[in-house]
Parts: C-alpha cells; structure tokens; sequence
C-alpha cells in the first residue's frame, strides 16, 4: 500500500508537469498479450502466469506477472519517457484506478487480436478496450475534469499495441479457426489486420492519436518450434511463412488507418524483420544465443541471461527487451515511419 501512495505521488508530480510545460507525454496506455502483459493474468482463472520463479528474477527478484526474468519492453519505454512503468488494470483496486495519470496496462498474455483466440481465461481485445473506456469516461474525469485538458492529455498520451502472435500459436497453426474457410496465410493475415484495424479505431474514437504498433516476429524462430538436428537448428520456415504476411501487410493498414483517422500518427514495430537481422547477424548485437531457451520448466534458469534471448520457450530476455526499446525508442532498423521519439514531438 505504501509503495503505491508512492507511484500515486509520481504519477501525480508527472501529471502536473505535463498540465504546467504542455509538452511531456502523460501517459502509456499498453495492450496486448504476454509481451506485455504485467500481471494481470495473475487475477485470472488460467494457467498462462508468470508470477512464480524465476520469473523476475532479475526485476528485484520478484515475480510480478511478467514474462521475462526482468522488464517487458512496454515497460522500458515507460522509463525512456520519464513516466512509471504502467500498473496492470485489474492490480488497482476500483477506488484507486482514479489517481492513475500515467497510463494503464491492460495486456494479457493468452489473449490475441480475436475473441476466440485464448489458452483459458484472458482480457480479450474486446474487454482490454473495454476496460479502458472505463478509465477513460469514469476515472481520469475525476482528476481531469475539463474536457479540453482530458482531450489534449489523450491526445498527447501514448498507446501501444503488442499483440497477434497467439492468434498463429493457439489458433491459425492449431487449425482451431471458427472459419475452416479461412485457411490462406495472406487472407487470414488480412482478416486479422482488418479486426486489429477495428480495435484501433475503437481507442481512436476515445481520444488516442498517437500508436505504437508492435508487428508479430517470425513464430518459427522460437525455440519450441526450432528445428533441431545434430547438424542445425534452424528456424520453421513453413511457419514463418504463414506468419510473415501480417508483417508484409501491417505497414499498409496502418497507412491507410493515418489516411482515415484525422490526427493520427502509427508507428510500426517490425519485429519479423529485425529479428531476422539479429539471427543473421548476431555479431553485432553481442553474439547472444536465439536458439535456446534460458530456463525450461523444472531446471535452474541459465546464469549468463545476457547472453540470451529467449527466457522461455517463447518469451524475450529484458536485456533484448531494452535493446528493441532503445533502437524503436531513437533508432533506424526497427521502427517505421517514425521512431518513438519523433512520436513523442510531433504534432
């Protein structure tokens, strides 16, 4: 209780500094899946958690719901914007949602771009923007009650986007689609594109401008589903192919969502192709193993976690999670058309 009166205070001070310069960002409002989610998957009936060891174990030795043994990357631009990493929605009670001003999540890990996506129970798409209309019409009102500062915090505020894989792991790649007729990678690509255009619109018309979009990486190169041989291991290429067309075509929609949403600027996150850049190419960015997992189920997780990727079979190292932060954040292989922070001062 006392280490959130203390966040209370912060989000409180930044809060005023954004009313009195007019030019800081105020908040960080996150959705998604296990990327980002920040606990809230503990408050719900699934077995998709991470709030055990060694999850956290380098985030104070403390497993908060994320997965990663340190920061999500929603959480290091949260700190590269001056702004506290943001608080999982169902972790705040309904009394102190209120004196929240620099941004909520609402990720959930299992979840994906459609309903009917899930590995138990989760916050769908549908109930995280639903969760954020509450913030939006009953929460921030009370601290914000002139409706020209509550739509210029809005506008001004960030909103990012991390989501789409399960709806390949758990749903497109397990033939459990509700839609046997979609079955073509480049039309279920665009079929989730046009839903996750939909969700967009949905927080658009609340008063979010400013998007982050984070693109769905190449699912073959995870190390559950790399292909291992005495000789390689190599990435699931017939996967990947499934999987690319949402990142070939994300670009495009979300041109055209700019073109149709007056006020609007995206930036996308191409994590398929800069994934690809860091596999053929490790040198560069510190040699660290793609391939192996840190930790698997019943074994110590690895000493040298900066030396690795993934932490799980699926989930990324906070050490990667700042390295996407920090080239998204400023930047030139990863984020397009704009980096965060030419996000953060246009218009």
């Amino acid at each position: 209780m006392a280490s959130f009166r203390i966040w209370c205070v912060i989000s409180l001070l930044t809060l005023q500094d954004f009313l009195a310069n007019g030019h800081s960002v105020p908040g960080l409002y996150v959705f998604g899946d296990s990327s980002v989610d920040a606990g809230n998957n503990n408050y719900l009936n699934t077995n998709a958690k991470a709030n055990m060891f060694p999850y956290g174990i380098d985030f104070n030795n403390h497993s908060t719901g994320r997965f990663s043994n340190g920061k999500t990357f929603a959480d290091i631009i949260a700190i590269k914007l001056g702004l506290p990493m943001s608080p999982p929605y169902l972790g705040i009670s309904k009394i102190e949602r209120y004196q929240v001003t620099t941004g909520i999540n609402y990720a959930s890990a299992s979840c994906g771009i459609l309903n009917s996506t899930r590995n138990g129970d989760c916050l769908s798409m549908n109930q995280q923007i639903e969760y954020f209309t509450s913030t939006v019409i009953n929460d921030l009102p009370r601290i914000l009650p002139s409706n020209t500062k509550l739509r210029h915090y809005l506008f001004k505020s960030i909103y990012l986007i991390s989501i789409g894989s399960n709806d390949y792991i758990l749903n497109y790649l397990k033939n459990t689609m509700g839609n046997k007729n979609i079955d073509n990678p480049e039309d279920y690509a665009n079929f989730l594109l046009n839903q996750l255009a939909s969700h967009i619109k949905r927080i658009y018309d609340l008063g979010a401008r400013k998007f982050v979009v984070v693109g769905v990486g190449p699912v073959g190169c995870i190390p559950s589903f790399i292909i291992r041989t005495p000789q390689s291991q190599d990435c699931n290429e017939d996967i990947n192919q499934k999987v690319k067309p949402f990142s070939d075509n994300l670009p495009g929609m979300l041109q055209e969502l700019q073109a149709q949403l007056l006020g609007s600027l995206f930036v996308n996150v191409d994590t398929y192709n800069f994934f690809m850049k860091l596999r053929n190419s490790p040198e560069k960015f510190g040699s660290i193993n793609m391939v192996d997992s840190c930790f698997v189920p019943g074994a110590k997780p690895c000493e040298n976690r900066k030396q690795f990727y993934f932490f799980d079979f699926a989930h990324t190292t906070e050490v990667v999670n700042h390295l996407y932060a920090n080239e998204c954040f400023g930047g030139t292989q990863l984020c397009f058309p704009l980096t965060i922070k030419q996000l953060v001062h246009a218009h």
